[in-house]
């Protein structure tokens, strides 16, 4: 008895939901807006310049170190990332061989 009630009562109030939405006509939300949250969304590569220059006097370092991946390290990370998958294939198999 006490089933069929929370069932009548859960369709009388997703039916009250429901008469509330056809009331809503439009909805504006723009918290969500792609792109302008990022600090440097609109800057130029004069202000990069200024800020590589804040930089290098804020921590007394010369210049600002630009660091790069050679085609060595590049190799080596494919090993690697080639090595963890095998071993995830190798374990996905074991298990499923011994679940048969």
């Amino acid at each position: 008895m006490e089933d069929q009630k929370l069932r009548q009562y859960i369709r009388n109030f997703i039916l009250e939901l429901k008469d509330e939405d056809e009331d809503l006509e439009e909805t504006t939300v723009t918290g969500d807006a792609d792109g302008y949250g990022t600090p440097n969304a609109f800057s130029t590569k004069e202000d990069e310049e200024k800020k590589k220059k804040k930089l290098t006097k804020s921590t007394g370092y010369p210049n600002v170190v630009k660091e790069s991946i050679d085609e060595k390290d590049i190799k080596l990370i494919k090993q690697i990332i080639r090595d963890v998958i095998g071993d995830v294939y190798r374990d996905i198999w074991l298990k499923r061989n011994t679940w048969k």
